[in-house]
């Protein structure tokens, strides 16, 4: 069992289970409950201050998500990763991201392309002040910006059921320090695409961007040695 500090106090009791499950889920996109580990249900419901009924609820939710498997007479244990899991979710981010970015050139969201601009630039002023941890926050901000660019509530919708599996992978291409610039360049041509509605352009430009990101990590010594662990 990990030993990070955890809550002792969940407020409103309707919500409990829900709250619960967004602090598990929390726990495991940031690593501090690893790949593998099994999450015992007295000591969880004894570190939240909470009794195993709502637990269990809240375990249900997170498994739901894809980040844990229930297991008989096991219990719950985090979902391992995967070079196949890792490759299936970023082509699924192509599609979902690609498809945004086409339909947004289409539509032109004014508002939109401005809140984007904005939040690129507040990218390359985080990586100037070397505040990876603030950045990598903000380019997840980023990507649901531009999902929701689309003004599709339906593929927003689906993006928002599968992204929580997405983060778990982004904080592993964060060990590449090369990518942040190369990010907000390859941002920077995916705006200007859409504000001049080319929707094949800025899809493409997504797609790439996307399919980069892991030829680049797997050509790093960390995504060598990482997909020779889940191998």
């Amino acid at each position: 069992m990990s030993s990070a500090s955890g809550p002792t106090d969940f407020p409103r009791p309707d919500l409990l289970p829900e709250r619960l499950a967004e602090w598990i889920s929390g726990e495991i996109v940031a690593g501090r409950f690893p790949p593998g580990e099994r999450l015992v249900e007295h000591a969880l419901s004894k570190r939240c201050n909470v009794s195993r009924v709502p637990l269990r609820e809240a375990l249900r939710i997170v498994a739901a998500q894809g980040l844990l498997i229930l297991e008989p007479h096991r219990g719950a244990v985090v979902t391992p990763l995967s070079e196949s899991e890792l490759r299936e979710l970023f082509d699924l981010r192509m599609a979902i991201e690609g498809f945004a970015a086409a339909s947004a050139a289409r539509q032109q969201p004014a508002a939109a392309f401005a809140a984007l601009r904005r939040m690129n630039a507040d990218l390359d002023e985080l990586i100037q002040a070397e505040d990876y941890e603030r950045y990598y926050a903000l380019a997840a901000e980023f990507h649901d910006a531009l999902v929701a660019a689309a003004q599709n509530g339906l593929l927003v919708e689906t993006y928002n059921r599968v992204k929580i599996r997405f983060r778990r992978y982004q904080a592993v291409l964060a060990n590449i320090p090369h990518l942040p610039p190369r990010s907000v360049a390859e941002h920077t041509r995916i705006l200007a695409a859409m504000e001049a509605g080319d929707a094949d352009g800025a899809r493409a430009l997504v797609e790439a961007h996307i399919r980069d990101l892991v030829d680049a990590y797997g050509q790093s010594d960390a995504g060598r040695r990482f997909f020779d662990q889940a191998s």
